[in-house]
């Protein structure tokens, strides 16, 4: 007897579980499943209404055949069937995002993602504000305008807040919803407010809790307030395109030293130094301080960051050699245009790299032979400096695009170079680059092909006339024969 009871009980537990389960999913209410069928029949399916690299239209699986629960965007609690998370991030949608939209009925939502669709016209309704229990929200890349309502800032439990305008200008919050939401919005891990226009400087209270703060291009003023370096949890800091903005870096170590990685700041109003201070950012993987007023030889803090994978330094004042990159194993981009850099090019260390900028600097001697041996090397701008010796042979069969014009570089034009299948654009124009242009050099796609003011013979190629891709052609001031035949 004691095995049949014990049966018994393992049986009556399995069916009340079973029921439990059937019934935790299939009960969602038929109210909420009605606003989310009233939402869909707002908009449009439109392919071409998502930016974004795979859309798919996820509302077309919303059916009144099929509880709410079970469709694709839509998850809801386990024991009240409520739903509590609406995920249609580039579901294709075109239409009005209206102040009065059903979706507001759904009170329980915690997070919602309406990102990567197209509500142009639309304006972000101060409705948003009535789910309280929201810790998610994200409304970038919709096409959302006009101003950002205040009431956003009552949303205490956010933790994560994406409204990146898709253009400039065309979503603004005032300066003082700015300091609203930071002071109120204490729990938020992460504030992405791209190209909204905020005319404000930054307020001294935010999130202990943050670790992205992206606010590029939002007119900020005055200056960086020091607390932004003592976020010990911060990972991100993107602060670029803030011409008015004044930063300047602290002299004691940053509380975020050991978390930052990504840290982008250009064209802001750079001023001090980088001080050792900067050194102990260990974990820097990105840094973007393109058009910072920067001047004098990099500065000895940077050559510490030995994680680092993009550095952005162009269109700043720096001067002297160009070297010590032998440290930077895991670079895979390099952008140093448009400075004053002299003296001969140190070889690179590290076969990861991928865009490689020196150009407008005034480096001389021969080009390292270690640049070209560079094998996943997509693009080369070396141009409109002192570089002499000959262009060697490429490692790379990636290339899209290269540019070594206005130098002082010698001999043939290499064969690799004419058989790169996806090169977009060629720059070798004033050099003094000799022989005759092969016929395989038709076997390009470029876009712009530049060979001219060289000292290049013989007969042009009649293919070139047959290239369709090629937009630019310039074969001038050499010494060749013949005629291009379109």
């Amino acid at each position: 007897m004691g095995y049949e009871k014990l049966a018994l009980f393992l049986l009556c537990a399995l069916l009340c579980r079973l029921a439990f389960s059937s019934s935790s999913n299939y009960l969602c209410p038929k109210d909420q499943a009605l606003a989310l069928l009233q939402f869909k029949q707002m908009f449009t399916i439109n392919p071409d209404a998502s930016r974004c690299l795979n859309s798919y239209p996820t509302t077309l699986s919303w059916n009144r055949s099929r509880d709410c629960c079970s469709w694709e965007g839509v998850n809801c609690g386990e024991t009240t069937g409520q739903v509590i998370e609406l995920n249609i991030s580039c579901s294709q949608l075109q239409g009005k995002f209206h102040s009065n939209s059903s979706l507001f009925k759904l009170s329980n939502l915690k997070r919602l993602d309406l990102s990567g669709n197209n509500f142009s016209g639309s304006h972000i309704s101060p409705k948003f504000s009535e789910f309280s229990s929201l810790t998610h929200l994200d409304l970038s890349s919709s096409s959302f305008s006009g101003q950002i309502p205040s009431e956003i800032s009552h949303l205490s439990k956010l933790y994560v807040l994406r409204i990146p305008s898709d253009r400039p200008n065309v979503l603004t919050l005032g300066s003082h919803n700015f300091e609203l939401l930071l002071k109120n919005l204490t729990q938020l891990r992460e504030l992405e407010l791209d190209s909204v226009n905020i005319s404000s400087t930054i307020p001294l209270n935010f999130s202990s809790y943050l670790t992205t703060l992206q606010l590029p291009n939002t007119q900020l003023h005055g200056t960086l307030p020091e607390r932004a370096s003592h976020l010990s949890n911060l990972e991100v800091l993107d602060l670029s395109n803030n011409s008015q903005l004044n930063v300047r870096f602290p002299m004691s170590k940053w509380n975020s030293s050991t978390s930052l990685t990504k840290l982008y700041l250009y064209n802001v109003n750079f001023t001090g130094n980088i001080h050792e201070s900067f050194s102990y950012l260990t974990s820097l993987d990105e840094l973007d301080m393109d058009s910072c007023n920067l001047s004098g030889p990099i500065p000895k803090p940077i050559w510490n960051l030995t994680r680092i994978e993009v550095l952005y330094l162009s269109n700043n004042q720096l001067e002297g050699p160009i070297s010590q990159f032998f440290r930077f194993g895991n670079l895979k981009i390099l952008w140093l245009r448009n400075n004053s850099f002299n003296g001969r090019l140190e070889c690179l260390n590290g076969t990861q790299l991928r865009y490689l900028d020196f150009s407008s600097n005034s480096l001389t001697g021969p080009i390292p032979s270690n640049v070209f041996s560079l094998s996943s090397l997509l693009r080369l701008d070396l141009s409109n400096n002192h570089f002499s010796g000959k262009i060697e042979e490429f490692k790379s069969r990636t290339l899209e695009y290269v540019a070594l014009s206005q130098n002082q570089l010698q001999g043939l034009i290499p064969k690799s170079l004419l058989n790169q299948k996806n090169l977009q654009f060629l720059y070798l124009s004033q050099n003094n680059l000799s022989g005759h242009i092969a016929s395989t050099i038709c076997n390009l796609k470029t876009k712009v092909l530049n060979l001219g003011s060289n000292n290049l013979q013989g007969t042009i190629p009649e293919c070139l006339g047959k290239m369709n891709s090629t937009a630019v052609l310039d074969l001038s001031n050499n010494n060749l024969s013949g005629t291009i035949q379109a």
